[in-house]
């Protein structure tokens, strides 16, 4: 498990349902009615002619609304955080009950996503461990060292930030020393493909 930097909850939810519908009706007229021949007054008429039926209108069945398929949400998939690498891609997370990370969202960087793998580093010290506070301040160092390389623009102009998940008491008393540093919006917006040299 690993121990992560703090930083505001992001929350969101996308939803997108589309529906249409379409409805056809036909309809026939009847033939007009037509008028009875004029006669001369001193000439009998005779008998009045019959007056022609007009035709039924013609019903025609009305097509079925349809509706378009709903796009399918896909799901992030979570992932054991010791398989998470560079490049890797992934959503807000949930931290277990002692505030460690066991398991991350992640997602294909194509989609929307609020974090991106740039940087994984090792802390260059032995001994015990150095306590949290201070295994933070020297892994925020590292990020912050690596993040012009990878964004293109300094971090204390940037309009992103950078947090970062290393090891745990236990994690380092076993021997890990690997950190890795992600970068999101400052704002809170997601990110669709890479932050990679964005300059932002």
């Amino acid at each position: 498990m690993l121990s992560e930097a703090r930083h505001p909850l992001l929350g969101r939810i996308a939803l997108a349902t589309v529906a249409a519908g379409a409805a056809l009706s036909l309809s026939a007229c009847g033939l007009p009615l037509l008028p009875p021949a004029f006669t001369d007054s001193t000439e009998d008429p005779g008998p009045a002619a019959e007056p022609t039926e007009t035709e039924e209108p013609v019903e025609t069945e009305e097509p079925e609304p349809f509706e378009t398929e709903e796009p399918v949400e896909v799901e992030p998939e979570e992932q054991d955080v010791m398989i998470l690498a560079v490049g890797d891609c992934l959503n807000e997370w949930t931290t277990d009950y002692d505030d460690t990370v066991s398991s991350v969202p992640i997602v294909d960087c194509d989609e929307p996503h609020d974090f991106e793998v740039y940087y994984e580093g090792v802390v260059d010290e032995s001994g015990d461990y150095p306590g949290e506070d201070e295994l933070s301040d020297m892994v925020d160092e590292g990020c912050v060292d690596a993040f012009e390389d990878f964004v293109g623009s300094p971090y204390a102009t940037s309009a992103l930030y950078q947090t970062s998940l290393w090891p745990t008491e236990e994690g380092w008393e076993q021997g890990s020393r690997d950190y890795l540093c992600l970068v999101g919006h400052m704002d809170g917006s997601q990110s669709t493909g890479t932050l990679e040299d964005s300059r932002l």
